[in-house]
């Protein structure tokens, strides 16, 4: 989908690309780090210390730049509170279906983002899907299902269902449709900052609900007060840099070249996880993952040449 305030042009075309590649890196490298994390906070509890942490550094940021007004919302309240509520399904959804589903048939639902994002969108906005869009869904979902095929040969496990299968697909639908959300009913004038800060900001009371639900129901133990300092290390960082900044880059991207890009973009973040472990932590990939990879990556760039194609055409669209 591309509505018809989305910037057109080979500028907008590069700057939603850019921002696009930063939200996949920064998404990629919060998957190692998320791992670490668990070890010290629950999923549950580890969502609203890292959301909190962002709406800190993001109301910085809108204090910096845009002044003390922007920290209040342009719209209805109800319509922020109801983005914040995707915002905060899709957290705690993802976490719930990470721990009630086998690794390998995870990655292979999260390999399905791209129809799960167009189901959602054509449902939302009516709109048709974008020219390459499905030949390029098809080149990332080929991808993924080679490296998915190679860790379950070495990993020896198999398909199988859990139950938590279905709550990664409603969490991508969950953030799909905050995406549309945030670029449907904001004026086109509010930056894509403010939209992410007070999005972000109401998205916590909500997931200190779903805590408090977890924690009273016994799903989840007391929260830990006393983390590491390298578990606060790495706290922060996803925070500062897989929320905050990953959220306002993410923001652009779709603003600047729709939603359905940004679905193909979402399949290269377990490339980037997979490229900083080997670096930051020494982590070996498969050759399957390398081939893999490098298909998913021809997929987005399959999309992107197609979008690049509309930016110096405009008039055509």
């Amino acid at each position: 989908m591309q509505s018809s305030t989305t910037p057109s042009g080979p500028r907008s075309f590069w700057i939603g690309t850019l921002c696009y590649l930063n939200a996949a890196f920064v998404w990629g490298l919060n998957i190692p780090l998320t791992s670490a994390l668990f070890a010290s906070f629950d999923p549950f509890w580890l969502a609203p210390l890292r959301l909190s942490i962002a709406s800190c550094l993001l109301a910085m940021a809108v204090l910096l730049s845009l002044g003390s007004a922007s920290l209040k919302s342009p719209i209805p309240a109800g319509r922020v509170l109801l983005m914040s509520l995707c915002v905060s399904c899709f957290f705690t959804l993802y976490n719930l279906g990470l721990l009630h589903s086998n690794t390998i048939t995870a990655a292979a639902i999260m390999a399905g983002s791209p129809v799960y994002g167009a189901v959602t969108t054509r449902l939302m906005t009516g709109a048709k899907l974008e020219k390459g869009f499905w030949g390029a869904a098809l080149l990332t979902m080929i991808g993924a299902s080679i490296a998915i095929y190679g860790r379950s040969e070495r990993n020896d496990q198999g398909l199988m269902l859990e139950g938590g299968e279905i709550l990664i697909v409603l969490s991508i639908a969950a953030w799909t449709a905050y995406s549309i959300l945030s670029q449907r009913w904001f004026p086109t004038d509010v930056p894509q900052l403010q939209r992410t800060f007070l999005t972000t900001l109401g998205s916590i009371p909500c997931l200190l609900v779903f805590w408090l639900i977890a924690w009273s129901s016994g799903v989840v133990g007391a929260p830990n007060f006393h983390p590491s300092a390298e578990a606060l290390r790495n706290l922060f960082i996803t925070a500062a840099f897989s929320t905050a900044l990953g959220a306002v880059t993410w923001n652009i991207g779709v603003a600047r070249l729709g939603i359905n890009a940004g679905v193909m973009w979402q399949n290269t973040v377990p490339v980037f996880a997979v490229l900083i472990s080997l670096v930051a932590f020494q982590v070996q990939p498969m050759p399957e993952q390398m081939l893999g990879g490098c298909v998913v990556l021809s997929g987005v760039l399959y999309m992107q040449w197609h979008k690049l194609r509309l930016s110096r055409a405009p008039n055509q669209t």
